[in-house]
């Protein structure tokens, strides 16, 4: 048996543990091998693991060991480094090895396919000298795509990537090629020497302190908050640092929150630097992921920008981490691996000795209290970039206006000035379709979703009521189904009453609604920022999606149509995050050199959040909250597990929990807090009841003890229809 070596591998199951198979007789293999793909028999499939460790003993028999089939590769896919980063997250987050691992790995790796790519799967475009100087406004309209496309080209006469011009508009190749065939744009290989195309900006005086504190310590672990006021020219700090990172022949990982925003962070970087940008995120297809993993392996591309999964992308020659709009809770899975992608670029750039920056114009409290704790550097940049000067804010009580009226009247008189000013609007109101309530006034029956604890969303275009929560749609009854009366009402206003209202109101305005429902069609939000962009519109109604990261220049005027609903969240983030959206949608007035203005409606006119943060600003607000998360014995000053439990029946997903807590008494460990177990907020979604069991101590070691010896006894403790999983510093407790 000493003779033959036993593999160690992680396999992409929920057993927490490595699995031990012989090696074949005719393979050598060593420690030197470990990191690599292998593929092995298991029960009656064949599964692709990582090699974890070779060994000559097992605790399983010999004659019960299967063998392993194929050993994919040599030298391994994953370095030491990787492996070791891996492992963190695996005991952190309490999560299966493998399945940490199979997160990890593009889709092509983990199903087998060779770490390299025969063709790259897009190329880079240049314009040609005909092409530069063609006018795209010249093309005829049915030629949009053509005129947008060249007009990119012609302000970056150095090229574009194709992968980065699939970002803001779908399926570029036809209109690539449409332009190749007019001889305006030819393919050219990517330069990959790093030398400044655009001219550096002149930084201001807060600008350069952080350019100048952040270029001293390069060299080591060096954790900033770079705290700058929306339009303050943080993304020029990124740019000032990275050059010198990459002049060094170093690499630079830069994470944004959400998909939408990477083509312009992008297309910045693109305009700036002649090197390859390798680009990460959920919308490239698997050949384009894999080409992407692999140049930022091999170190051909020196910056690598992507959202959340781009955290784990092996980076030989890793330089500087920069996390954008770093409070986004979108860096935190919020099932299965449950991982924090902010919090395991902190411990890479820990691991690596380099600097890691989190920008924000609206700090999360964890970063504001590390501040406070020393753990952080500060710097602030506290005014807008240019000519460009901070909003100025109007509170509207609308308890004094007509109940109907979802646009006060105050709204509608500054709505009016920016319109004759030619200006465009732009009215916020977080909640997409026409009505969330249909309510019968004769027997009060309210529409409810079948599936979820939740009431249907009432759409006037489709004339549908829809579950925002699990997909669930209706057509909406003319009459009430229990009572039979048609005394039916629509109660409560999304982006379509808004719009319809809009409509009515100003009548020769041209307004454009932007939520998840009008951007369904694949093109369809590209269409409508061009639009925008073109001046063709006056007034965008628009969710969240229009809140963050978009820059339009023309907006002077946002109305907040309505605010409280943050103001009184079950969630102990709720105020936090209602701020934060508050900060950012407040920011896109006014970027220019036109003055902007913020108009809220809001019941709650008193309120001392609201009116802390409009008069005083995010951080007094912050300090505010901090305090009371201090007296509440909240995070950032305390630590919680979440265990949530689902199952068909109610009593099912309660009663596990309840046997966790049980057992979790037992072991007796006095620091922990044990809070339910309870139904969670909303207890019913997508037909499953759920459950949480809440885990509250002041250090984190002594919770993660905690579980470590909970772990192997819960699969004891589920009856069928449980499933079960465990989030560490959960940020969402819905």
């Amino acid at each position: 048996m000493s003779n033959t070596p036993i593999l160690q591998i992680a396999l992409p199951t929920p057993l927490d543990k490595l699995f031990d198979y012989l090696a074949p007789i005719d393979w050598q293999i060593t420690e030197q091998h470990i990191g690599s793909r292998i593929q092995v028999p298991f029960r009656k499939q064949v599964l692709i693991g990582i090699l974890i460790g070779v060994t000559d003993t097992s605790s399983v028999a010999p004659n019960k060991l299967k063998t392993a089939l194929t050993l994919l590769d040599e030298p391994p896919l994953l370095t030491a480094t990787d492996l070791q980063l891996l492992h963190w997250a695996s005991r952190y987050y309490h999560h299966p090895l493998g399945l940490v691992i199979a997160t990890a790995l593009p889709a092509l790796l983990n199903a087998g396919h060779p770490p390299h790519v025969e063709t790259p799967p897009s190329g880079h475009w240049c314009v040609t000298q005909t092409g530069q100087f063609i006018d795209p406004t010249d093309l005829p309209r049915q030629s949009h795509r053509q005129a947008y496309l060249l007009s990119l080209f012609q302000e970056n006469p150095r090229g574009i990537s194709e992968t980065t011009l699939a970002l803001d508009l779908p399926n570029p190749r036809p209109t690539l090629q449409a332009l190749q065939r007019r001889g305006w744009i030819t393919p050219q290989p990517a330069i990959r020497h790093a030398q400044p195309i655009t001219t550096p900006l002149q930084l201001n005086t807060a600008q350069a302190h952080a350019v100048e504190q952040l270029t001293q310590h390069l060299s080591q672990f060096y954790p900033s908050l770079l705290d700058g006021v929306t339009g303050s020219g943080k993304t020029e700090v990124y740019l000032q640092l990275i050059q010198t990172i990459i002049t060094q022949g170093k690499q630079a990982l830069v994470l944004v929150p959400e998909i939408n925003l990477t083509p312009q962070m992008v297309s910045r970087f693109e305009q700036r630097f002649s090197v390859p940008i390798a680009v990460i995120h959920s919308r490239l297809n698997h050949k384009e992921r894999l080409y992407a993993w692999l140049l930022a392996r091999a170190g051909t591309a020196p910056i690598v920008i992507g959202t959340r999964s781009a955290v784990w992308t092996p980076l030989p020659q890793l330089g500087i981490i920069i996390i954008d709009e770093e409070h986004d809770p979108s860096y935190k899975q919020q099932d299965g691996f449950c991982y924090s992608a902010r919090d395991i670029a902190m411990i890479r750039a820990q691991r690596a000795k380099i600097p890691i920056i989190l920008g924000s114009a609206t700090p999360s409290l964890d970063s504001l209290y590390n501040i406070q704790q020393q753990r952080y550097q500060h710097l602030i940049l506290p005014e807008r970039a240019g000519l460009a000067v901070h909003p100025t804010f109007h509170l509207v009580d609308m308890r004094h206006q007509p109940r109907k009226q979802i646009l006060s009247r105050p709204l509608q008189h500054y709505i009016n000035q920016h319109l004759a000013k030619k200006q465009q609007i732009l009215l916020f109101i977080n909640r997409r379709g026409y009505a969330p309530t249909l309510i019968c006034l004769q027997c009060k029956w309210t529409a409810h979703c079948q599936h979820c604890d939740a009431r249907l969303t009432h759409h006037e275009a489709s004339h549908y009521l829809r579950c925002h929560h699990c997909g669930f749609v209706q057509p909406t009854p003319i009459i009430c189904p229990n009572c039979h009366s048609n005394n039916i009402h629509l109660l409560g206003q999304g982006t379509e009453r808004v719009e319809e209202q809009l409509q009515q109101i100003f009548p020769d305005a041209r307004i454009l609604r932007i939520d998840s429902d009008s951007t369904r069609r694949k093109q369809a939000m590209f269409d409508m920022l061009e639009q925008i962009h073109r001046g063709e519109v006056d007034i965008l109604v628009g969710t969240q999606m229009l809140a963050k990261g978009h820059h339009f220049p023309k907006v002077t005027l946002v109305g907040i149509i309505n605010i409280d609903g943050g103001l009184f969240s079950v969630d102990f983030r709720g105020t936090e995050r209602m701020a934060q959206l508050f900060m950012q949608v407040a920011g896109r007035a006014g970027r220019a050199e036109d003055a902007g203005e913020v108009v809220i409606q809001t019941y709650q006119p008193e309120h001392e959040l609201l009116n802390c943060l409009i008069n005083k600003g995010y951080h007094a607000f912050a300090d505010i909250v901090l305090a009371e998360r201090q007296q509440t014995n909240y995070p950032p000053y305390t630590r919680l597990i979440l265990l949530r439990a689902e199952s068909k029946t109610a009593k099912l997903a309660l009663d596990f929990l309840r046997s966790v807590k049980e057992v979790a008494r037992q072991l007796n460990i006095a620091e922990v807090e044990l809070w339910g177990p309870a139904p969670a907020p909303m207890e019913k979604r997508a037909n499953y009841y759920r459950a949480h069991l809440l885990l509250q101590a002041q250090q984190r070691n002594v919770l993660h003890h905690l579980i470590e010896q909970l772990l192997p006894i819960l699969p004891s403790l589920v009856k069928k229809d449980v499933r079960w999983t465990v989030d560490v510093d959960p940020l969402d407790l819905y």
